[in-house]
C-alpha cells in the first residue's frame, strides 16, 4: 500500500479580483457554482483525509480563495478541529484591517503566504494588472505580522510567495532584503514562472515572453543570497532550478505554454506520492493536470479508494517531465535543506 498522502489541495472558487498576466482565473466568474461539490461534502472529504493522514496538510486553492470567506474560514475551522495543518496563498486584497488580520491569525490558515511579484511596486502592479496591488499586498503582510505579535501566536507562519521570471530574477537579492529585513516576514518562497494557470488558448504570451532566465546567473544569485541571508537552501533544489531554465531555453514551441512539446531534462516532480488535488466539482487527481485520470468523489470512502488504487496512474506520472514540475506544490526537492526528510509543507 502507498504511504499516506501528505497534502490535500481543495479548490474553492475559479475567480479573482486581480488581472494577473501569468494567470487567467480572473476571466472566470464561478457561473457554474450550482454544480460545484457541496460544502457539506467537501468537509466530509477533509474528514476522510484526516483519517488517512493525521496531522496532514490542507491547501486552500482558487482563484482568490478569500473572495469566499465563509467557505474559506469554514475549511480552516474544520482543519483546526481535526488537527490538520491549513495552508493558503492569497493576494492580500481582503486583509485590509486589524480585525481581519487578527481573524486570520486566530481562525485562519497555519501558513499564510501573500503573493508578491517584486520588491518594486511598479513591476508588481504591472504584472498583477491592478494599480495599488503592491500596496495592498504589503499592507496585508504588515497587518498579519502585527496581529501575530499582539496575539502572541506561535503557530502562524507568514510568508511571501514570489514569482520569479526574466524581469525580476536579477533582483532576487533585493527581494530577499525587502521581505526579510523591511517587511519582516518569516520567509520568501521562490516560485518560478511556468505555463499560465487557467490558460485555455493556443498560446501563452506571458510564458513565451518572460521565460528567458539565464540558468547559471540565477544559480549564482540564489547561492549568494543563501550565504548572505543564511537561508540553508537545498543544493538539489538549486540544481533543479538551473536545469529547469536550461530546459525552457531548448523548447522549440515555448509559446504554446501547457501545449508545448518541451520537457525538463530531468524528472523533478513527485506529486503522485504525496498529493491529492480536489477541484471545485469534487474530481480528485494526483496533480492539477487533467492529463491523468481521476475520480469523482461521490461516496464516503472514495478518497481512500482512489489513493490506494492509483498505482497505474503513478506509474504513468513517473514518466512525466512537463514544465509544471518546478512548482512549489509538486516538485520533489524542498528548497530548504532543513526540511529534507521531514513531513512538512514543501518550501
Amino acid at each position: 500500500m502507498p504511504a499516506a498522502p501528505r497534502f490535500l489541495f481543495v479548490t474553492v472558487n475559479q475567480r479573482c479580483n486581480l488581472r494577473c498576466q501569468h494567470c487567467y482565473f480572473w476571466q472566470r466568474n464561478d457561473s457554474d457554482r450550482p454544480n460545484y461539490m457541496s460544502q457539506a461534502r467537501l468537509h466530509e472529504v477533509i474528514g476522510e483525509f484526516a483519517d488517512m493522514s493525521p496531522r496532514g496538510n490542507i491547501v486552500i486553492c482558487g482563484g482568490e480563495p478569500m473572495l469566499d470567506r465563509e467557505i474559506y474560514f469554514g475549511i480552516t475551522a474544520t482543519c483546526r478541529e481535526l488537527g490538520l495543518n491549513a495552508i493558503s496563498v492569497v493576494n492580500g486584497t481582503r486583509i485590509r484591517s486589524d480585525a481581519m488580520a487578527e481573524r486570520m491569525v486566530r481562525e485562519g490558515p497555519h501558513e499564510i503566504s501573500i503573493s508578491l511579484n517584486s520588491q518594486r511596486a511598479d513591476l508588481h502592479d504591472e504584472t498583477r494588472g491592478i494599480p495599488g496591488a503592491f500596496d495592498k499586498a504589503v499592507q496585508a503582510l504588515r497587518l498579519l505580522l502585527a496581529a501575530r505579535q499582539r496575539l502572541r501566536s506561535n503557530d502562524t507562519r507568514i510568508y511571501v510567495m514570489g514569482l520569479i521570471f526574466d524581469r525580476n530574477y536579477r533582483e532576487i537579492e533585493a527581494f530577499y532584503d525587502f521581505v526579510i529585513n523591511d517587511i519582516g516576514a518569516d520567509k520568501l518562497k521562490l516560485n518560478f514562472l511556468q505555463p499560465a494557470f487557467g490558460q485555455a488558448g493556443e498560446t501563452d504570451p506571458f510564458f513565451a515572453d518572460h521565460h528567458g532566465v539565464d540558468p547559471d546567473e540565477i544559480g549564482s544569485i540564489i547561492a549568494r543570497c543563501d550565504e548572505k541571508y543564511a537561508l540553508g537552501l537545498n543544493p538539489e533544489w538549486l540544481h533543479q532550478v538551473k536545469m529547469y531554465f536550461r530546459s525552457l531555453g531548448t523548447a522549440q514551441d515555448i509559446e504554446r505554454g501547457w501545449g508545448s512539446e518541451g520537457r525538463t531534462e530531468e524528472h523533478i516532480c513527485n506529486t503522485y506520492d504525496r498529493n491529492i488535488m480536489v477541484n471545485e466539482y469534487g474530481m480528485a487527481r494526483l496533480c492539477f493536470s487533467t492529463g491523468f485520470p481521476g475520480i469523482q468523489l461521490r461516496e464516503p470512502g472514495d478518497l481512500r479508494r482512489f489513493w490506494d488504487e492509483a498505482e497505474p496512474i503513478r506509474e504513468a506520472m513517473r514518466q512525466c517531465n512537463r514544465f509544471c514540475g518546478i512548482s512549489h506544490s509538486v516538485r520533489r526537492a524542498t528548497s530548504s535543506a532543513a526540511s529534507i526528510g521531514k513531513t512538512l509543507p514543501v518550501a
